[in-house]
């Protein structure tokens, strides 16, 4: 009987089934390389299986590299690596499999990674904050339309309109403001009806009432500064909020014939008291005429009829004065005249009245009487 710890027979190293533990005899002949094999390649196996050099001579000479471990690594590494069909047609040798290498991948550049894109929600408003804010706003419009108080300060009146604008409620309030002046724009321009008969006194009320107007919307358009630049100029054909008070003005004082005409009628009345010799208030009249160039109603509703009035006012004054003075005197009066409009245009007229204005006073005071002056 063997004893428990016997150690079973070796089995002699062959080419088909190599003992990892057996070295390999000294008469053991080098396989032949194939045709295609490198020069340069290791000691090769009759499988065909190539050995490491140093390997190799570890075992023919029967020693081992780093123990007895390191032989077994190496020979069962060659196992690995043997091919399924070992011999190919012709009786040589078959290749080793050789595992494909992969191709590093570039890192990526600027151009290729995807930019990191953050969406943020919009902020979801508070209930109602839209009637809330214009309730502020309108209080303080009125307010400021009655010469009141303000309820708060005038930057928080201009943060509020420029949270609804910022919310994209801009034409809400354009059209919600408006709608505010143009109340009590009418109440203004409404109280005018019937006041003083006197013109005088009633050219003094229309122009507290307009120097009123300017103040208020002077401040309305700096609370409402927003609206003109987030949501008014991106607006084709919608004018500013201090645009859209002159038009709410304008609208009102032409819906009341009485208002417009003794405005017009008393600015002209000034006129000829200053030709007639008369002091007049000229502050008044400039205040006045340039409220109507403001409007846009200079040339229809005042250059025409003050013409007019020209015209008439020289033809009278051109025959009473020369059938009362000689030529001399006549023609000394009418350069006094003429000197007259010209400085009338600097003072409170428009630039654009002058040509016309000159030509109208030459007309009654020169050209009508060519020829009494003549026969004179």
């Amino acid at each position: 009987m063997s004893h428990p710890h016997a150690s079973a027979p070796k089995r002699p190293f062959s080419s088909s089934s190599p003992s990892p533990a057996s070295p390999a005899p000294p008469h053991m002949k080098k396989a032949k390389l194939p045709a295609s094999s490198s020069s340069s390649a290791g000691p090769t196996e009759k499988s065909g299986l190539h050995l490491d050099p140093a390997a190799a001579a570890a075992v023919r000479g029967g020693g081992r590299t780093n123990g007895e471990e390191d032989v077994d690594m190496l020979l069962a590494d060659q196992d690995e690596l043997r091919a399924p069909n070992a011999s190919a047609p012709g009786g040589g040798t078959a290749n080793l499999f050789r595992k494909k290498a992969t191709l590093p991948q570039p890192p990526a550049t600027a151009a290729t990674r995807k930019p990191l894109r953050i969406k943020i929600g919009q902020p979801k408003l508070p209930k109602n904050f839209e009637e809330d804010t214009w309730a502020i706003l309108k209080d303080a419009i009125t307010a400021i339309f009655l010469k009141q108080k303000l309820s708060c300060d005038v930057e928080k009146l201009y943060q509020a309109a420029g949270d609804l604008c910022l919310h994209k409620l801009g034409a809400n309030l354009y059209e919600r403001v408006k709608k505010e002046c143009e109340i009590h724009i009418s109440a203004k321009i409404s109280a005018l009806v019937g006041q003083s008969p006197d013109l005088v006194v009633f050219l003094s009320l229309v122009q507290r009432t307009w120097q009123d107007f300017c103040d208020q919307m002077l401040i309305i358009r700096g609370i409402a500064l927003l609206l003109d630049v987030k949501y008014v100029k991106n607006v084709a054909n919608l004018c500013s909020v201090w645009d859209m008070g002159l038009q709410l003005f304008r609208k009102h004082i032409s819906l009341s014939p009485e208002i417009e005409h003794k405005t017009v009628t008393g600015l002209l009345r000034l006129i000829e008291s200053e030709r007639l010799g008369e002091a007049i208030d000229k502050t008044l009249l400039s205040h006045l005429l340039k409220m109507f160039t403001d409007l846009g109603m200079y040339s229809e509703t005042f250059e025409k009829p003050f013409l007019e009035c020209t015209s008439e006012f020289y033809a009278t004054e051109g025959v009473k004065y020369l059938q009362q003075s000689d030529i001399p005197d006549y023609l000394r009066h009418a350069e006094s005249r003429l000197q007259e409009e010209h400085d009338r245009c600097i003072l409170y007229l428009e630039a654009n009245t002058r040509k016309p204005l000159i030509a109208t006073t030459e007309k009654q005071l020169l050209q009508r009487h060519t020829s009494a002056i003549i026969e004179k």
